[in-house]
């Protein structure tokens, strides 16, 4: 444009411009001689010498009036406003001199601002007022110019003409640009706009997003109109209101949903936090409007401002918590029931304790004398060892099967051996308590492939639950049947039975009378929960059934059967009698416990010592068959001396180790193995086991002359 305009400029001086073009006068008079013979009659071209020579003085004067603090400035003192005045006067300038050339061209003078010519803060009144200003003192100095010379007047009216529409093209110019910055500026504003809309839009995208993975749902109700907005899907999820019927208002959801036992809780909390304006959060129960299901939620929000009396804002979220509240709950509940099973724990060893230690006290002094007197307390001491005992292997037991450390010793045997045997560790407490114990066998062998260690403690703990539970005088009957290919085997009793809400829970760990309906009647309550552990690890399930409290229970557990075999060996084979004297050697730091396991072993030649120096030494003379090796020994471990014994010349090929301790995990058994050990057995230590143990060793040797 202002190119074009630069051309038409040199075609108007050269004379050749047409008159339909719009001429820009700027650039055309610093190029025309402004200095003209004085002599000559008042013209465009002077008045042009003129407003040059004077332009000073004309600033100066157009900035007094423009502001009242320029009128003691100098004229550089603001650049911007001395750059619009100098453009403009050299556009008037310019202006007269292409006029004078070619008065036809002086309808068409046009004007274009450069950036920066007019100032920033300057609005379209102050553009008006500032250059009707600045007109009027360009009008004073033309009729000054014109006064003094004889001038027709028709160069007079062009002069005025020349001015008025330069300053017209200026003013055009000036909104045209004025307009354009504020379209400008406007384009700016609605991209930021946009911009800021997206950003938003994005926001509540990621918030939406967020919510619904997180399971939360948004909602706002309002005081005065009690009607409520639900900004998600989640709230109708969580309260089970149809999407076609809207949400519910603040009184709805309080009348229809909420748990009768909570409505206080909620209004209460909500009052309270309408006087203090702390935030809201409150959990609560209710129940789902599509299927009535009891949910726990959990409700948090903020109050806005209250506008009026009983008017409020409320902004909040409720979230489903019901899974959260329910594991909350059973920890609970698993807390306290470890904080009882320890109690009774303690409760269940001291007992035993506690006869044991009086036995021992009798034996030292009168009651030692009389032989039946130190029977009974022989046979005292032995039972309640063996309570102990198998507390412990309780213990172990649940240990190694909530690690997953249990390993099952599979074999095929008749399911009868494991009855049997089961029976005889139960008649005692039976007769003790005069009840009833009828077994009811197979006519035939049927054979399971399990391990009869673990099937017969299964078998054991059904019938000392039973045993428990019945009361004195009372009946409990073993059965066993060949359903299918299975065997099932119940036991049943006429004790004091289950209700129907302890039903669930009857194979919970540490769950004791608890699950019969009364008080405990001793145990650890882990008995039924090995049960049903040992059972599905074999393959089988277990059940119970009861009428009711005082109806009696029944037990049944079945077995996979596999096919019977003739070579099939029974699991429980007897002890055979010893048929050699060996030497035995007892490692063992507890005195007491080497001592007694040497009288136990009195048919044979039989030393003890008491740390693994005196082993190492004694064992190089001895030469012994056995060594009962304790492997908790202080100073050299009873691993290093079973390394130590392996590596002697002498006693390496017919030594027998067995390792006895107080550790009996896997990892135990496997590093006593590793280490040199033949056998691993746990104290306190089976008696008949290591008979058996000590005749087979026996056995070899004579077979070996």
């Amino acid at each position: 444009m202002t190119e074009r305009l630069r051309s038409s400029d040199r075609r108007a001086v050269s004379g050749t411009a047409g008159v339909g073009s719009r001429i820009s006068p700027r650039g055309v008079a610093r190029k025309r001689d402004c200095f003209l013979d004085p002599r000559v009659k008042p013209t465009l071209n002077g008045l042009a010498r003129r407003l040059a020579r004077t332009r000073d003085q004309l600033m100066k004067r157009w900035l007094a009036e423009t502001s009242e603090q320029c009128e003691k400035t100098d004229v550089g003192c603001d650049p911007q406003l001395a750059g619009y005045f100098a453009f403009a006067m050299e556009e008037v300038c310019a202006g007269l001199l292409i006029v004078e050339t070619d008065p036809s061209l002086l309808a068409h003078i046009s004007v274009k601002l450069p950036g920066k010519s007019l100032p920033a803060q300057w609005r379209v009144t102050d553009l008006f007022k500032n250059i009707e200003s600045l007109q009027r003192c360009l009008k004073e100095e033309i009729r000054s110019y014109f006064g003094t010379g004889a001038a027709t007047v028709e160069v007079h009216v062009r002069a005025h003409e020349t001015v008025e529409r330069t300053f017209r093209a200026i003013i055009e110019s000036a909104i045209e640009a004025r307009m354009q910055r504020q379209a400008a500026e406007v384009s700016v504003a609605q991209a930021g706009l946009q911009r800021a809309l997206t950003a938003l839009q994005a926001t509540e995208e990621r918030l939406r997003v967020a919510t619904s993975a997180a399971g939360i749902g948004i909602f706002e109700w309002c005081g005065v109109s009690r009607k409520g907005v639900w900004e998600n899907r989640r709230m109708y999820e969580i309260t089970g209101q149809p999407e076609e019927q809207g949400p519910l208002t603040g009184t709805e959801f309080m009348a229809q949903v909420i748990h009768p036992d909570d409505v206080e809780l909620l209004r209460s909390h909500f009052q309270s936090r309408l006087l203090s304006r702390e935030p809201v959060h409150v959990a609560f129960r209710l129940y789902r409007k599509a299927d009535r299901a009891l949910r726990t939620v959990e409700m948090f929000g903020h109050l806005g401002p209250a506008v009026g009396q009983d008017d409020f804002r409320f902004v909040g979220s409720l979230c489903d918590v019901t899974e959260r509240a329910d594991a909350e709950a059973k920890l609970k509940d698993a807390d306290r029931r470890k904080d009882i099973f320890l109690a009774t724990l303690a409760h269940e060893l001291r007992n035993p304790l506690a006869a044991v230690r009086n036995a021992g006290h009798l034996l030292g002094h009168s009651a030692g004398a009389d032989p039946l007197r130190r029977e009974w307390l022989r046979n005292v001491i032995e039972r309640q060892t063996a309570h102990l005992s198998h507390l412990i292997d309780d213990l172990l037991d649940v240990s190694r099967i909530t690690t997953g450390k249990i390993e099952l010793k599979r074999q095929t045997f008749d399911i009868a051996e494991a009855l049997e045997h089961a029976l005889e560790i139960a008649m005692p407490a039976a007769v003790q308590r005069h009840q009833d114990l009828i077994s009811l066998p197979l006519e035939r062998p049927v054979y399971v492939n399990a391990d009869p260690a673990r099937i017969t403690q299964t078998f054991s703990n059904l019938l000392d639950n039973a045993i428990k539970y019945t009361e004195d005088g009372g009946r409990i009957i073993v059965a066993a049947t060949v359903v299918a290919h299975e065997v099932c085997v119940t036991v049943s009793d006429s004790g004091v039975g289950i209700s129907d809400d302890a039903m669930p829970h009857v194979f919970d760990l540490f769950v004791q009378g608890s699950g019969h309906g009364e008080p405990s009647r001793g145990g650890l309550g882990i008995g039924l929960s090995v049960c049903k552990t040992l059972t599905e690890m074999h393959g089988g399930a277990i059940a119970v059934r009861s009428e009711g409290r005082n109806r009696g229970s029944e037990f049944e557990v079945r077995l996979p059967i596999c096919p019977g075999k003739e070579e099939a060996r029974r699991g429980f084979a007897a002890g055979q009698p010893h048929c050699a004297r060996l030497r035995v050697l007892i490692v063992d730091d507890n005195v007491d416990a080497a001592l007694s396991l040497a009288m136990i072993l009195n048919s044979h030649d039989v030393r003890t010592v008491h740390s693994g120096e005196e082993a190492l030494k004694i064992a190089a003379c001895f030469d012994p068959h056995v060594v009962l090796l304790d492997l908790g020994l202080p100073g050299i471990s009873g691993f290093e001396v079973a390394r130590r014994l392996r590596d002697h010349q002498l006693l390496r090929e017919r030594l027998k180790i067995i390792a006895v301790s107080g550790y009996g995990q896997p990892e135990d058994m496997a590093r006593s193995s590793a280490a040199g050990c033949d056998s691993h057995l746990i104290k306190p230590v089976d008696i008949e086991l290591l008979l058996t143990i000590m005749g087979r060793i026996a056995e070899e040797s004579n077979a070996a002359g």
